[in-house]
């Protein structure tokens, strides 16, 4: 199975009277994308702006962030699930527009936080993060009277989904800047390596069930996967457009899910150093019963199904939600199988994480973790010019564009599930 990515540069975006990429720059059709958008009837209105690296400019209420890709004809389906019914991803040719950026903002509506997660174009917030650094599309959809919170989310989806789609096909006919490709075969044991190179497979926690999932929610080939046991996945699959981020996920963006670092690290060494044997979808239940028989049947997974000598894990959610990948953990060392987990942490004082339990982390042979960071440091935000995604006031009548205080967890990008944090922990 093999998945080419045929890469743009974009070096600027801007409004035209039709949408077209030339010399690195993408030209786009406001109005048009505009009315597309708009043709969903649980949305009254888009807005859509603009915002560029280095811009005084602060975007809030970020619900999501997806790089713009399309299929290239013939070569599968864009988001399937999503934006059609069910298709094939993870082979043929895939565009991208690598610098650039749909920003999905939900406004303020159905919001407490007059924030939301936010991103600055310029100043600490666009240093730490990722996304200040992109040519940022931002699309606020306003929902229609009588929309609820689950019908609204899945519109959320469908609208940075399809404003990914459209802008890519820009790339349509037009030489890329570069390609990658990514190659697996169906089986880990044709996989063509050196002999004696270690297998290894990456469980990926994709949801938390700790807060009540979105009925419905597109997550996985457009459905949600909050009753799911874990399931095996060709890493492509995760790569192409399967899997798009919860609404609730903090510390990792659909952006970041298409750029997997684990994915495209285990593809690195994939050949010189390990064999990659797939990727394993797992959840975060809410429940002892729950989280048992998960961790049971994603460690039988790794190393009955895919035959791994070692496991990666990562977690979704912060707090309960790090028991699950702990006992996957715990069980596949006791089958054998060599782990690595790598978190970030939650907490003022850190009392509340699990590496601080020894009821969670006390585990026989779980010995290798990775800290990529925490929760609690503040950062202290200068104050900007516009601010796009809803106006509000925090607290105290400060204003969102002025002088701010706010945790890294709130930066978008800043903090990574994933790896993808730009973030070193430093002791003193």
């Amino acid at each position: 199975m093999k998945l080419g990515l045929e890469i743009f540069h974009i070096r600027d975006v801007r409004f035209a009277g039709v949408t077209a990429l030339e010399g690195g720059v993408l030209s786009i059709d406001r109005g048009g994308l505009r009315e597309l958008l708009e043709a969903d009837p649980r949305l009254a209105r888009v807005d859509i702006e603009l915002a560029h690296p280095g811009e005084s400019c602060r975007i809030l209420q970020v619900a999501d962030v997806i790089e713009p890709r399309a299929k290239r004809a013939g070569s599968g389906d864009d988001f399937p699930g999503v934006l059609g019914g069910q298709g094939n991803v993870g082979e043929g040719a895939t565009r991208v527009l690598r610098g650039a950026a749909v920003v999905v903002s939900s406004g303020t509506a159905f919001r407490k936080d007059p924030i939301g997660g936010l991103i600055d174009m310029s100043g600490p917030a666009a240093e730490i993060g990722l996304y200040g650094r992109t040519h940022n599309i931002v699309v606020t959809p306003w929902p229609a009277d009588g929309v609820t919170l689950p019908e609204y989310v899945k519109a959320l989806k469908v609208a940075g989904s399809r404003a990914a789609v459209y802008l890519a096909r820009a790339g349509e006919g037009r030489k890329p800047d570069e390609t990658e490709d990514y190659e697996l075969p169906p089986l880990p044991d044709a996989a063509g390596v050196p002999a004696g190179l270690p297998k290894v497979a990456y469980v990926f926690a994709a949801l938390s069930t700790k807060h009540e999932p979105i009925p419905g929610e597109q997550v996985l080939y457009g459905g949600n996967i909050d009753r799911t046991l874990p399931i095996v996945i060709h890493p492509n699959e995760v790569l192409d457009g399967a899997l798009l981020s919860p609404f609730r996920a903090p510390g990792f963006e659909t952006y970041v899910i298409q750029n997997h670092p684990v994915i495209r690290e285990l593809y690195r060494r994939h050949g010189k150093e390990l064999s990659f044997a797939g990727v394993i979808i797992a959840i975060a239940p809410d429940s002892e019963y729950d989280y048992e028989r998960g961790a049971t049947i994603a460690a039988n997974a790794a190393r009955r199904i895919l035959g791994a000598d070692g496991v990666v894990l990562t977690k979704a959610g912060m707090g309960a939600e790090e028991i699950v990948p702990a006992r996957t953990a715990e069980r596949c060392e006791a089958m054998g199988v060599k782990t690595a987990y790598a978190m970030f942490l939650h907490g003022a004082d850190q009392s509340d994480s699990s590496l601080g339990a020894d009821t969670l982390f006390n585990m026989r042979g779980v010995d290798a973790i990775v800290n990529m960071g925490t929760t609690y440091m503040k950062h202290k935000l200068p104050a900007v010019e516009r601010v796009v995604g809803g106006a509000a006031m925090l607290p105290g009548g400060v204003p969102v564009e002025g002088d701010i205080e706010v945790s890294v967890a709130s930066i978008k990008g800043a903090l990574s599930q994933l790896g993808q944090s730009r973030i070193m922990a430093v002791r003193h």
